[in-house]
């Protein structure tokens, strides 16, 4: 996939060079116990405890989550001078899915503006954008739109309503990553938006949403083990499509997301995918949002990894800019 790098010059935080900056930040991070989730190593047989060590085991568990909870405090202070001036007037669009936490999508989307990202707008996908039974739908209202795309090779190499969104969403609200422009009209963008909307698939104010040169998808603690995995794999390829059609994707969920048939786990289980789609596991957690800034950045560079708490995760954070 093409995208525009950018550089990494203007990462310098409040004075501090980025990787002291991202040191103190991951030193925080070793300050605390694992994240949940990150326990792979350890023995997972149950085995029947007496009364004072289940007590005491108890305990430990609500110390550990005291200090887990210290330690997202004290990232909270330190992540906004971290992301600081990274996405310096870059265009970043928020598509949210209906079971995607409030308060993750205020975090990440604060986050955005303190990194100095241009806002293009937040945009939520509702329970019958990702559903099996209304998916037949949601491809005939896209191909009123977009007639060339249904019919032509994104429905031969991926028929699928997650890849179709994905393509349309891509053509009609991201900017070209080569020449900068926009791929299509604003009377293609607005009817395609506008008869979503008025169909049940999106929600969102009228005038704020933009072309983009990335989109970051956040998603909830969907794990695929309900509809046979289907809003999972759909979100996975709506990501991938979105992915291929500008400068880059970041998929951001909760830990449950990362697995095997979570929408992240998919997207990390696919080269195609996880070579090109930055994704984050912890979203609900300061250094997990911290994560989806720096990882507009990283993929505005041509650059991809995966961040959080789980064990495919490559670390907490983005590594620090050459």
């Amino acid at each position: 996939m093409a995208r525009t790098a950018t550089g990494r010059g203007g990462y310098v935080v409040a004075g501090l060079g980025f990787g002291v900056a991202a040191g103190v930040v991951l030193g925080v991070i070793a300050l605390g116990p694992n994240m949940p989730g990150n326990q792979s190593g350890q023995d997972e047989t149950v085995v029947a405890e007496p009364a004072e060590e289940s007590t005491e085991a108890s305990a430990g568990s609500e110390r550990d989550q005291l200090h887990i909870a210290a330690s997202d405090d004290a990232l909270a202070q330190l992540i906004p001078d971290l992301v600081d001036g990274t996405l310096s007037g870059h265009p970043v669009l928020v598509v949210a899915t209906d079971d995607a936490a409030g308060s993750d999508v205020d975090a990440v989307t604060w986050l955005l503006e303190a990194a100095d990202a241009r806002d293009a707008g937040t945009l939520t996908l509702t329970e019958r954008f990702l559903a099996q039974d209304s998916a037949e739908e949601l491809t005939g209202v896209i191909a009123d739109v977009f007639p060339d795309q249904a019919s032509g090779q994104a429905a031969e190499d991926a028929p699928n309503p997650g890849a179709q969104a994905g393509e349309a969403f891509g053509t009609a609200l991201m900017l070209d990553p080569e020449t900068g422009e926009q791929q299509s009209g604003v009377e293609e963008r607005a009817q395609l938006l506008q008869s979503l909307r008025e169909a049940g698939f999106i929600d969102y104010e009228d005038g704020t949403i933009l072309p983009a040169q990335v989109i970051v998808v956040i998603t909830g603690d969907d794990d695929g083990s309900t509809d046979g995995a289907f809003a999972a794999r759909t979100l996975a390829s709506f990501t991938a499509a979105v992915d291929g059609r500008g400068a880059g994707a970041v998929l951001a969920g909760r830990l449950t997301a990362a697995g095997e048939q979570g929408p992240i786990g998919l997207v990390r289980a696919q080269d195609a995918y996880d070579d090109n789609i930055t994704t984050v596991d912890s979203v609900d957690l300061e250094v997990g949002r911290g994560a989806t800034v720096l990882g507009v950045a990283e993929q505005l560079a041509g650059e991809a990894g995966a961040y959080g708490a789980a064990e495919e995760a490559q670390a907490p954070l983005p590594e620090p800019p050459a």
